[in-house]
């Protein structure tokens, strides 16, 4: 008995080690998953603070590109508030920066749900925008026309046609607080493949706008001709605008003119486009190219090339620009955009893009290409060979481009731009939309006098 008691004995006593250790264990665990909660909870509430920050700045620009003189946000403006994230307000102040910028300071603080005194962490960020204009009108064509498809929008931007619209899809032209002034001249006539010397004529018993179910116009819009609004009353006036105008004669435009052989006769520097000082030779280079530059052939500013102009430049050829390459306009140009004429087509794609100078000075692209039988080289296309050529595509614009300011102008063809983003203007015999985001022009004529975009990023305060 006493052997038995002895052996009791000592499975208790291990049992009660086995329970000690793993309580121990256990505590430990249970501290390890409360730190690491805490210490989750806390990084969350620091990366929510950030992000309500960046809210805040973003809020300021999309007011800037409303109103120019708005004034930020010096009171606490909610973000969210709620038990999973807690209670998010953010402030941005606006400060004059050098030129034509602007510096947004943002500040994002996060508090416990239920005590909206109690700070768990605060982030502030500075960004530095510029603004940007172009000139005329930001959405420009000649007899082509302008065409939406999918569910491109345009906001931002006077438009002006001299043909014909077409919406199809979910397309849009401004918006029920952002009406645009529309003008469409329905100068497109004869039609048919073979429409004579008189083309381009005003179209007689013809509606320059036609809308799908799905698409609106919101504005002001003087359409030559014009008396429905839509199968669904797609032309509305949103808030300021006065819709369609039945009775309205839309004035006929003559497209910008360029002295392409002035330019031609000012170049200072020629150059092949391989192989030499001015071209790209992958990755990180960087090159510039000089004022008055003539480079032969095609040109291709692709990988992570960084190309910086000091004037213009002519090339013989095409223009591709992929990748993640920039273009920057040298401080030295000012106000005074730099002209990129090419005879073949432009092309730009990808992830990079045009970078201003500190004036918020972007580049000027012309595409002189034609599919006329003057080839290059026209000095002017009109009747059946204008009506061929317009809707040649010479400029392409594709993916989530951020070039604010640029100008893009097919001299006797189509620009397309198939993506989103901001854009100075475009400019061409017919211009085409096909992307599924919104286009934002920035123009003077425009509810604001610029565009402002972001050009410098930076965290200023790490706070807690």
């Amino acid at each position: 008995m006493i052997k038995k008691t002895s052996e009791q004995g000592m499975v208790l006593v291990t049992a009660i080690i086995i329970i000690a250790a793993l309580t121990i264990v256990g505590l430990a665990l249970m501290s390890q998953v409360t730190n690491q909660y805490s210490l989750t909870t806390i990084n969350q509430a620091k990366n929510n603070a950030l992000y309500t920050a960046e809210a805040g700045v973003e809020q300021t620009i999309a007011a800037l590109n409303t109103d120019d003189n708005f004034g930020g946000y010096p009171l606490p403006q909610v973000f969210f508030n709620n038990p999973t994230q807690g209670y998010g307000t953010f402030t941005a102040t606006i400060a004059p920066g050098n030129a034509n910028s602007k510096v947004i300071t943002g500040t994002g603080n996060i508090y416990h749900y239920n005590d909206h005194n109690r700070l768990i962490s605060s982030k502030t960020v500075r960004v530095t925008v510029v603004g940007t204009t172009s000139e005329g009108y930001s959405v420009y064509t000649g007899p082509g026309g302008l065409k939406l498809v999918g569910s491109a929008n345009i906001t931002n931007s006077s438009v002006y046609v001299n043909g014909k619209i077409s919406l199809t899809g979910a397309a849009k032209i401004g918006t029920i607080n952002k009406p645009l002034e529309v003008d469409a001249a329905n100068l497109a006539c004869p039609t048919g493949a073979n429409p004579g010397p008189s083309y381009p004529s005003l179209c007689s018993g013809v509606q320059p706008i036609s809308l799908a179910q799905s698409t609106n116009i919101y504005g002001t819009v003087c359409a030559t001709g014009q008396t429905s609004t839509g199968p669904n009353n797609n032309i509305q006036p949103g808030n300021g605008g006065q819709g369609l105008v039945v009775g309205c004669t839309a004035p006929s435009v003559s497209p910008p003119s360029y002295d392409r052989a002035g330019q031609i006769a000012a170049v200072t520097t020629t150059s092949g486009s391989t192989s030499n000082p001015y071209a790209c030779k992958g990755g990180n280079s960087s090159i510039t190219w000089p004022a008055n530059l003539r480079l032969n052939g095609n040109v291709s500013v692709g990988s992570s090339c960084k190309v910086r102009i000091m004037g213009n430049v002519y090339i013989t050829g095409t223009l591709t620009i992929n990748g993640a390459a920039t273009i920057t306009v040298d401080n030295s140009l000012g106000t005074t955009p730099p002209i990129i004429l090419a005879d073949g087509k432009i092309q730009m794609n990808g992830s990079g893009g045009i970078l201003t100078n500190s004036s918020g000075t972007s580049i000027k692209f012309i595409s002189w290409a034609s599919n006329a039988p003057c080839g290059n080289a026209c000095t002017t296309i009109t009747g059946t060979n204008l009506y061929n050529t317009s809707t040649y595509e010479t400029i392409y614009v594709g993916g989530a481009v951020n070039v604010p300011g640029a100008i893009f102008q097919a001299y006797w063809g189509q620009v397309t731009i198939a993506g989103s983003g901001n854009i100075g203007s475009a400019v061409g015999q017919t211009v085409q939309l096909s992307g599924s985001g919104t286009v934002t022009f920035g123009t003077k004529i425009a509810s604001g006098v610029s565009t402002w975009t972001i050009s410098s990023y930076q965290i200023v305060y790490p706070g807690h």
